[in-house]
């Protein structure tokens, strides 16, 4: 037991470093990229396009690599995600430097901004379908939602360091986190390089890739769980979107200070979703069912305090309650719609899960930047009813279909 527990543990802690990596890098991103579109005299449009078709590309593309992957080997697709995300990361803050540095401006940079981002999104989607793919595949059923949880609890860990270790460094400039944040993913792509195991196809697996007549489309339940995950998503880009621009318009911080605001913000989040995530969901104290339960609500009560507050600490109330809601949300709806799937559909609704933090950003970011022009609060109040109708949804469908 202790020989067979040894290996996974290892390979799940290699995972969690490689998804640690590119959350940090994406954390620093969204921590600053409000204040470096303004300081280079981008509207909140320009910043929410490159967002959101950055996350379209990565949608279709966590769903192809999950495919591939599948057949190719998830281990090295993980370093080619990693490895694409080093280049990319470079090269978008290449461009901001350019564009700091007066070579290029206006439409010239946002096009150059953009097609950066979304040539990197291109490659780094191979590295969610991949990692979350290698946890399912050497855990059993009853392992799943801890497996799934401890490589993804990844995403917390970094959202709780990103942002303070961007708010440290902008001080430098608002472009110096991006540049520093590609050595992290080197160093991951070295340790999956030399640590992680190359796992087999089993052959089981292999006949029915072999045989896609005998392929069943995926239940209704479980498209839905996989919509209420992106609909967390999309709520979670409304508000970052939203921000670091609420914090300069209604605060009256500078764009350093609003980048350093953010970042506390975000810090306080993560770490209540890690906390959440270690003490509870990977010791499996509630079934994925409650969680979801639980979950859901807490989120909806989170950003409506974010619609309704007066005054910062509120603002940060919220923020706590949104990160247990997405500790124990994200991994239970997860787990549930990959164990709800036929087993030949598992690698095809994998993919779909780990596309929805990019589906959220691809409605999330333009849907806000809308809503910001005519009231710089109503984003908050479109995310929490966004959620308030998934609720119910998923409510209704898990109690039919435990009865």
């Amino acid at each position: 037991m202790n020989k067979t527990h040894q290996p996974r543990a290892t390979s799940l802690n290699i995972l969690f470093c490689a998804l640690l990596a590119t959350s940090i890098g994406q954390s620093v991103m969204l921590t600053t990229l409000p204040s470096m579109g303004r300081e280079a005299g981008l509207s909140e449009f320009h910043i929410a396009i490159i967002m959101s078709s950055s996350a379209f590309i990565f949608a279709i593309g966590t769903s192809f690599w999950s495919r591939v992957a599948k057949h190719k080997g998830y281990r090295k697709l993980l370093m080619v995600g990693l490895a694409g995300y080093s280049i990319g990361t470079f090269a978008f803050a290449g461009m901001w430097s350019l564009g700091y540095a007066g070579v290029l401006c206006g439409s010239a940079l946002f096009f150059a901004l953009l097609i950066t981002r979304s040539l990197q999104s291109t490659i780094m989607s191979a590295s969610p379908p991949c990692a979350v793919g290698y946890a399912i595949r050497i855990s059993s059923d009853q392992q799943r939602v801890g497996a799934i949880s401890r490589v993804t609890s990844a995403n917390n860990v970094g959202q709780l360091f990103g942002p303070v270790y961007a708010g440290a460094l902008v001080s430098f400039g608002l472009v110096t986190p991006l540049y520093s944040v590609v050595v992290f993913t080197l160093l991951a792509f070295v340790l999956v390089w030399r640590k992680l195991p190359t796992i087999q196809t089993s052959p089981s697996l292999q006949s029915q890739t072999n045989q896609p007549t005998l392929a069943k489309p995926a239940k209704g339940i479980t498209l839905i769980l996989v919509l209420s995950c992106a609909s967390i998503f999309c709520a979670m880009a409304m508000m970052q979107q939203t921000l670091g621009f609420f914090f300069i318009d209604h605060y009256g911080k500078s764009p350093v200070q609003s980048a350093q605001q953010v970042g506390i913000a975000m810090m306080l989040s993560a770490a209540t979703s890690l906390s959440i995530q270690i003490l509870v969901v990977q010791k499996a104290r509630f079934s994925a069912d409650n969680l979801i339960r639980i979950a859901l609500p807490l989120l909806c009560v989170a950003y409506l305090l974010m619609f309704i507050h007066q005054h910062i600490y509120t603002l940060y109330i919220a923020m706590l309650l949104m990160g247990l809601g997405m500790g124990m949300g994200y991994p239970s709806l997860a787990a549930v719609a990959t164990s709800y799937c036929a087993p030949e559909n598992q690698a095809k609704v994998t993919g779909y899960i780990t596309a929805t933090p990019a589906m959220g950003y691809i409605l999330g970011p333009p849907l806000a930047a809308a809503l910001y022009q005519g009231d710089i609060h109503a984003p908050f109040l479109a995310a929490s009813v966004l959620l308030a109708v998934f609720t119910m949804i998923v409510f209704f469908l898990v109690r039919a279909k435990n009865k």
